[in-house]
């Protein structure tokens, strides 16, 4: 039997519908059968209420970028000084000691706030997170990081750490495994264009940081940074050659700029660099508090929804964040940008702009991100925080 779910306000969150008052979700089954008033949606549908009270209730949220591996590192790392000293006290640390407890608890947490969906980083453990990804109720991408400069003669190799976990991916329903880059200067040339092929032969997204500080700019044009002195210092980068081009020109040159594309942070891009993004129908996914942590400025909010790039949120890892929560994110971004977004806007970011970018490639993900008939029933409560940040 159906069931309605009533709020005292309802943001749908589809093209075309309004904010709903004293409205109701009509839930058969796992998916919405129908949205509406109270009023008219009672007289419709026979089956139980469930009156949730004087809430806002708006679809489930997306949290499209983050570093699950890193969660034990919460309150170990550098704030506020730059990108050099942050990575400095990052590698003061056992970077992947994954603590599967702590990872469990904030998959946990997320659920209760109101977030179905996941896409998570790892550099050495991707084929235990895509696991605890699985077994969680969230929807995922568990991306395996490609580090250096060794390419294998099939790109499909890159994906081989999480094909022993692969089928409880795919039984899950829920997530795909694919390959992520690191950065322009951290994943070599040839291997970021086998990690984009072996994605692309599957129909999967690929991720990648892009222009997050003034360093990575620094690098790719000179050759000559402290962030390049330091990684060489640690044997991290030998041998590197700078290409003499800024982010995304040489991601472009690359071909990994499409709409199977998430483009990481963005703080550094330029106005020839937004319509480079925009004409290849990539996505950016911004990590506002994350940039204020380490310190290395914020993303042209204004400029990128002026010319229509489709942007999510992430929170990145608890190295450099207080939380994973997508509407601590989006609370943070509205207070420091008043005006910029509407409510419509702002949550546009973290429900129908990530559902479009990962909906396609992930399966469920595309029945996310609205409440509409058909879609999957699975919601979340704004909090005053977000509310008042917005008004």
């Amino acid at each position: 039997m159906p069931e309605l779910f009533r709020a005292a306000r309802i943001l749908p969150m589809t093209p075309g519908w309004p904010q709903l008052e004293d409205a109701a979700v009509v839930v058969h089954d796992q998916l919405i059968l129908d949205v509406g008033s109270f009023a008219d949606l009672r007289r419709k549908h026979a089956g139980p209420v469930r009156d949730l009270g004087e809430v806002t209730l708006a679809p489930a949220t997306f949290n499209s970028h983050t570093h699950l591996e890193m969660s034990h590192l919460l309150g170990r790392t550098q704030p506020g000084q730059g990108f050099v000293p942050w990575v400095e006290s990052l590698l003061a640390n056992e970077l992947y000691a994954l603590d599967e407890v702590r990872v469990r608890t904030e998959l946990a947490r997320l659920e209760s706030r109101g977030c179905a969906f996941v896409a998570d980083i790892s550099t050495r453990n991707a084929p235990r997170l895509a696991e605890l990804l699985a077994g969680s109720g969230l929807f995922f991408t568990s991306f395996q990081e490609a580090i250096g400069n060794t390419v294998p003669d099939n790109p499909a190799e890159l994906l081989h750490q999480v094909q022993d976990v692969a089928d409880n991916v795919s039984d899950s329903g829920r997530g795909v495994c694919a390959v992520a880059g690191h950065a322009l200067y951290s994943s070599g040339p040839g291997l970021l264009r086998a990690a984009k092929a072996a994605d692309n032969a599957r129909g999967l997204p690929f991720s990648l940081h892009l222009a997050e500080h003034g360093d990575e700019d620094a690098i790719l044009l000179t050759g000559k940074s402290p962030f390049l002195d330091l990684m060489r210092q640690r044997g991290f980068i030998t041998d590197y050659a700078a290409p003499g081009q800024r982010p995304v020109p040489l991601a472009a040159t690359l071909g990994l700029l499409d709409e199977r594309t998430l483009c990481v942070h963005c703080v550094t891009v330029t106005d020839e660099d937004i319509a480079q993004i925009k004409a290849s129908r990539a996505s950016v996914c911004l990590c506002p508090r994350s940039n204020a942590f380490i310190g290395v400025g914020q993303a042209p909010l204004g400029k990128l929804l002026v010319a229509g790039v489709n942007l999510c949120l992430g929170t990145d890892g608890l190295c450099s964040n207080v939380d994973l929560d997508p509407l601590g994110e989006l609370a943070w971004l509205a207070e420091q940008y008043p005006g910029v977004l509407s409510l419509a806007q702002g949550l546009a970011l973290v429900t129908v702009n990530p559902a479009r970018f990962f909906g396609p490639l992930v399966p469920g993900a595309g029945r996310l991100g609205s409440l509409a008939p058909g879609q999957l029933a699975r919601f979340s409560v704004l909090p005053q925080a977000v509310l008042d940040a917005f008004s």
